[in-house]
């Protein structure tokens, strides 16, 4: 609605884990950027000026706040705030409860192409309407129509280092593709269009990388989970793709009046990520080694770096998210059929590893309650790194384990 007013025993050669063990290094020393040893979730990036430090706040405050229909609450929706769906370990977090944390997406064919099915609610259907505050309400929360081909849960992402990931310049992300590697690692960027740029750019937030920035991640999910309209984001969600009934459609006010996309994209950009959960051990290292001997980190890169920034504490820093922001396919088993952008229904974004072990669920459908379970449904691409893992021994696995229990 229009915003209103108010057993393999791995033998590892001697190069294997040194990227990781002198990241760890340099982090352990006083040196290293500070918040690689803080254990509190939802802080503000160490380094920020005043005025920086009172945008966070002013963000916090707009991501933490519940909507109401006065305020524009859309006649659909699946939440009422930001972080009803992020707050695992802190407001900014992944979702908590996978059942009421979950939206879904659809998607189908349509005279031989691929189709969001906005006609019919698409491409995400909100679970939730404003009869649960208003019985007069006719409007019924949305449902899976019978001809969505393509059905897809997604959890939502955590945000803790968002700024970080957005600052990683596009040339830092397509240099980790390597179509000469071993497995068969093909990691390719998700291209998508940036209407407020005006160019294609590398696509690094979303399970399918469908976004560039912070700002369209943001005015997305504003319409999509609250159905408030803003400036790039400006048709109404309609129910089950109908007409919104007499009386219950948009006002004529301006969308998104307070401007809280901007105070969404303040808050994320701003937010420090996660710290080290637990000690760097001797076994926690022996599993980091593991980790990359089994080639794990040929999509878990370790590290990528940010470019020069507006926001000082934002530029030329290292950025230990495990990640190489690129999309892969994933096999059948984790395959969605979901098109976005230049994502195909096999491929999803490698997901961020560090803050790991502060997320209840995993997978882009919360299928997942461990990291074991998570690497066993890997496919794809990422089959060789599988069966190596399937194949460690118990010592060696729990190494493995223990390293990202760290993260």
């Amino acid at each position: 609605m229009n915003r209103r007013t108010a057993t393999l025993s791995v033998v590892l050669p001697a190069s294997a884990g040194l990227l990781i063990a002198a990241a760890w290094r340099v982090g352990a020393q006083s040196g290293g950027p500070p918040w690689q040893t803080t254990l509190i979730l939802g802080q503000p990036l160490p380094g920020l000026s005043d005025s920086e430090k009172d945008r966070f706040a002013a963000g916090l405050a707009a991501f933490a706040k519940t909507e109401t229909r006065d305020e524009g609450l859309g006649v659909v929706f699946n939440g009422t705030s930001c972080g009803e769906c992020h707050r695992a370990g802190a407001v900014g977090g992944a979702a908590l409860d996978v059942q009421t944390a979950r939206a879904t997406r659809i998607g189908g064919i349509v005279r031989n192409g691929y189709s969001d099915l906005p006609q019919l609610g698409g491409p995400v259907l909100q679970a939730r309407s404003l009869r649960e505050f208003d019985t007069s309400c006719p409007v019924l929360p949305e449902v899976v129509p019978p001809q969505a081909a393509f059905v897809s849960h997604r959890i939502t992402t955590p945000l803790f280092g968002a700024g970080l990931i957005e600052a990683i310049p596009d040339s830092e992300i397509l240099a980790q593709s390597n179509p000469c590697d071993p497995d068969g690692v093909r990691g390719v960027p998700n291209i998508v269009y940036n209407p407020e740029t005006k160019r294609s750019e590398v696509g690094r937030f979303g399970w399918k990388a469908q976004h560039s920035s912070l700002h369209l991640f943001a005015g997305d999910a504003y319409l999509n989970e609250m159905g408030i309209t803003s400036a790039n984001f400006p048709d109404e969600s309609l129910p089950q793709g109908r007409p919104i009934p007499p009386g219950w459609a948009a006002t004529a006010h301006p969308e998104d009046e307070d401007g809280d996309v901007e105070k969404f994209t303040d808050f994320m950009r701003l937010l420090a990520p996660p710290g080290r959960r637990l000690p760097i051990t001797p076994l926690a290292q022996q599993g980091a080694r593991i980790f990359e001997a089994i080639r794990c980190t040929a999509c878990h890169a370790p590290e990528l770096h940010t470019g020069p920034n507006a926001v000082a504490a934002l530029a030329n820093q290292p950025v230990r998210l495990y990640s190489d922001l690129l999309l892969h396919r994933m096999g059948p088993a984790l395959a969605d059929g979901i098109r976005q952008g230049q994502a195909q229904g096999d491929q999803f974004r490698t997901a961020p590893l560090w803050g790991l072990s502060r997320r209840p669920f995993l997978l882009h459908d919360g299928r997942a309650g461990n990291p074991a379970d998570a690497i066993a449904l890997h496919g794809g691409e990422s089959a060789p790194a599988r069966s190596r893992f399937l194949r460690l021994g118990q010592a060696d696995r729990a190494a493995l384990l223990t390293f990202l229990s760290t993260l």
